[in-house]
């Protein structure tokens, strides 16, 4: 065979050949396994509401759906939910070797509907839409490339590259729900605003890298030192945004301040250097402080500038005598 004939060289679907480049620089990938069986997961995954994108994989034999945080399907950010909303019982017939997913209403507010039709119980079969509230979620066996697929969508969409806290467009989200909640039920909301100290000072002094190191750990910290239905983002550069539901101003100055000193306590290390911060905290009220989220914004803002032009390292309330 003439050398040159190896480059047209066409393999057999089932064989597996060896790497080769084309001439227009084209790497000639190996063949996979075309018969290779995938592994199969249950799922469901929002593709509506306010936690669009987030997965579920039915892995045990019970999960309770709801608002609590105690559900083993917790959509905290959907207020038409109920707390313990709906149910699936995950059910293994031995003698078929087949599996049923069966979904039933928990005396929910709102009821649970699938495919459009109001259900007390209904066994879930392949692509089923639950409408939950606000929320949609769709039944569907995913194999391992569907599921990393919706995986990296549910993260592009929802959270902070850096941090893994939520995103600012997806904390206005929760935010905007959670005030309608409130106006609803006539209860309160606190929101802080987060600055840390002299931020730039730990840039010139360790260098960019170890800024990005202290804001992904403070991504870690934040959350770490609030309650389980409490919400956090990063608002930007290094500014965070927390959400604490159903909190009034007495609430929202213990948990800041637990926060304030869990972070000034904390040690960064970073190469071997150890790095000290503190934060300051700005805390708006709803619905003393406003009624939308660019005016509670705005106002935990305006706390937040207190905080740094009388000390810094400390929490503010805003007070409507400096508006």
């Amino acid at each position: 065979m003439n050398k040159n004939d190896s480059s047209t060289k066409r393999s057999s679907p089932l064989t597996t050949p060896s790497e080769d480049t084309k001439a227009d620089g084209t790497i000639v990938m190996q063949h996979r396994e075309p018969n290779a069986v995938k592994k199969i997961h249950a799922a469901l995954i929002i593709i509506e509401g306010t936690e669009i994108g987030k997965q579920f994989f039915l892995r045990r034999s019970l999960y309770t759906i709801g608002r609590s945080g105690d559900a083993e399907i917790s959509i905290k950010n959907d207020f038409m939910l109920s707390r313990r909303h709906a149910q699936i019982e995950v059910i293994f017939d031995q003698q078929l070797k087949t599996t049923k997913y069966l979904l039933t209403d928990l005396n929910s507010t709102n009821h649970t509907y699938v495919n459009s039709s109001q259900v007390t119980q209904h066994s879930l079969k392949n692509g089923d839409k639950i409408h939950l509230g606000g929320t949609t979620l769709k039944f569907a066996f995913l194999d391992d490339i569907d599921a990393r697929f919706h995986k990296e969508i549910q993260h592009r969409i929802s959270y902070d590259a850096l941090t893994s806290l939520l995103t600012k467009e997806s904390f206005y989200l929760a935010l905007e729900s959670e005030i309608t909640h409130c106006r609803t039920n006539g209860l309160p909301l606190s929101l802080l605003m987060i600055d840390i100290d002299f931020f730039k000072k730990v840039n010139d002094t360790y260098g960019h890298q170890a800024g990005s190191f202290l804001l992904a750990e403070m991504g870690q910290l934040i959350p770490a030192h609030l309650r389980d239905l409490d919400l956090s983002s990063r608002y930007g550069g290094e500014e965070f945004t927390v959400l604490l539901v159903e909190a009034p101003s007495s609430q929202a100055l213990i948990i800041s301040e637990r926060l304030r000193n869990a972070i000034g306590n904390h040690v960064f290390v970073y190469e071997e250097n150890s790095i000290n911060i503190t934060i300051s905290i700005g805390i708006a009220q709803y619905p003393q402080d406003g009624h939308t989220i660019n005016e509670l914004i705005e106002r935990a803002d305006k706390a937040l500038y207190q905080c740094k032009h009388t000390g810094l390292h400390k929490v503010c309330l805003h007070s409507p005598d400096n508006p």
